[in-house]
């Protein structure tokens, strides 16, 4: 059974200043080049999209490569962007968005096809199918699923109005408004008194044991969420769009208790 990896740190925001480096990304200095390496790095740490193994280099290399070429745009003829301000990218999982289509943008050219195994069922459809993204890389990943980034988010608000307040802090705790906050998740328990903590955390998804296959989310208040309201499947094959609705229910936990 296949392991899906649900990483809070993959759901948090990028920098505040990963957007603006991102928007004068063509006239940087060393040091800012060498920051925005950096930053966009650490975004895709714990990010393994499927396309990756259908790829003969290592993830490094083609982070390596998705920075040279799409992030600071050095190969010739891609000096200037014409993207807009807004594409520019805000969270983490934006960056996972725009990564993953750098890495679809290389299976389907030639030089990368011949090398993918024709035992690879249905590659080409899943290829062609995520061809033509629109700018906007959350709806892009979301409109695959019949769902867009205000309808998630009223979703999100409703699912977390019906935790009780123990929950509610526990998801603040781990995903939400106080997630960087000393202590963790411990040190939040301490301070408002929440009972079992741990336990509440494994129940309602934002812990998981090290073991914990997808089943073992799909089991959880959030991975039920996710499956019975927004109709989407704990899968590998949807760890992007899971871990950019884990986002937005972080930002919808910061709003419900601020």
């Amino acid at each position: 059974m296949e392991t899906l990896t649900i990483d809070a740190a993959s759901t948090t925001g990028a920098p505040s200043n990963l957007t603006d480096l991102w928007r004068r990304r063509t006239h940087l200095s060393h040091d800012e080049m060498v920051s925005i390496y950096n930053l966009v790095k650490g975004a895709l740490r714990t990010y393994h999209p499927p396309e990756l193994q259908s790829l003969r280099e290592d993830k490094e290399e083609l982070i390596a490569q998705f920075i040279y070429s799409k992030v600071l745009r050095l190969e010739p003829g891609h000096g200037e962007s014409h993207a807009s301000e807004q594409s520019a990218p805000s969270t983490g999982y934006a960056v996972c968005a725009y990564f993953r289509r750098f890495l679809i943008d290389c299976l389907r050219s030639a030089s990368y096809q011949r090398d993918v195994s024709m035992e690879l069922d249905g590659i080409g459809q899943q290829v062609d199918e995520r061809a033509h993204v629109v700018d906007d890389p959350v709806e892009s990943v979301l409109s695959q699923y019949g769902l867009d980034e205000a309808r998630v988010r009223h979703l999100a608000r409703g699912f977390i109005s019906g935790l009780d307040r123990y929950e509610q802090l526990v998801l603040a705790g781990t995903l939400g408004w106080c997630s960087g906050g000393k202590g963790g998740l411990f040190g939040l328990a301490t301070q408002h008194q929440i009972p079992s903590y741990h336990y509440r955390a494994m129940k309602l998804g934002v812990t998981l044991k090290k073991s914990a296959r997808s089943e073992d989310f799909a089991s959880t208040k959030i991975g039920r969420w996710i499956v019975g309201t927004l109709g989407i499947e704990i899968s590998l094959d949807n760890q992007t769009a899971i871990l950019l609705i884990l986002n937005l229910l972080a930002v919808e936990s910061s709003q419900s208790m601020s």
